[in-house]
This record gives structure tokens, C-alpha cells and sequence, in this order.
């Protein structure tokens, strides 16, 4: 008895450890720019909380204000790049509900240029205030 016990575990972890295996041979293909994407989606994180950073360390008062300006126009230019860059790999792969939210949108965020509406009071990529 003992031994069937056994085996039987030990059959249930070979498939729990073989199953991601056996999965990933049917995945479907993922292109390099995918991956390029994916990159840019990080690096225009990273650069939004690089911009929340400087500003609370501005209001620290552990910035001058000549440093903070040229950091924040700094970080603003990259983030603006990697926008149009993704702009560029997303092309015709937009799905229909994006391109229709932006292309209807009123305003742009002067924090991290997203598109918002008008009845927005937070900019929905970077939680900026909108009512200035």
C-alpha cells in the first residue's frame, strides 16, 4: 500500500513539474518587437517614477530649482522618445478601443502627456492633479 502511495506521488510530481514543459511548446510565437515593446513599457516607468522623485525631492527641498528644471525637462524629453517610439512598433497593432480612446480625448496630462478628459482630476499613468 505504502508503495502505491508512493508511486502515485511521484507521478503527480513529474506531470506538476513537467506540465510548464509541455506548455511552452504550444505558446505562440512572440516577435522582437514584442520584446522591444515590453522594454519601453519598463523604461517609460521607470523615467515616470525617476520624475515623481525629483518632484518630491524638490518639494524637500533637496533639489535647486535650476537642478529640478533641467532633470524634469531632461526625463520629459526621454519619456516623450519612448512614447514615439512606442507609437511607432504599436502602428496598425493598436487595438481599435485604444486608438479610439486616445483620438477622443480632450486634454493631455503636462505631466506625462497621456491623454485625459476634461472631467479627469488625475492623470491615469501618472496620478498627477489635472485641476491646475
Amino acid at each position: 500500500m505504502i508503495e502505491l502511495v508512493a508511486i502515485a506521488l511521484a507521478i503527480l510530481a513529474a506531470v506538476y513539474i513537467g506540465y510548464p514543459f509541455y506548455q511552452a511548446r504550444f505558446r505562440p510565437f512572440t516577435f522582437e518587437a514584442n520584446h522591444r515593446a515590453e522594454d519601453l513599457e519598463t523604461r517609460k516607468a521607470e523615467i515616470y517614477a525617476a520624475i515623481k522623485d525629483i518632484e518630491f525631492d524638490y518639494q524637500m527641498g533637496k533639489l535647486s530649482e535650476e537642478d529640478y528644471t533641467q532633470l524634469r525637462n531632461q526625463y520629459k524629453a526621454e519619456a516623450v522618445q519612448i512614447l514615439k517610439q512606442l507609437d511607432a512598433i504599436a502602428g496598425a497593432g493598436v487595438k481599435p478601443g485604444k486608438r479610439k480612446k486616445a483620438a477622443s480625448a480632450e486634454a493631455f496630462c503636462s505631466n506625462c502627456g497621456a491623454p485625459v478628459r476634461k472631467s479627469d482630476r488625475f492623470c491615469t499613468e501618472c496620478g498627477a492633479s489635472l485641476q491646475e
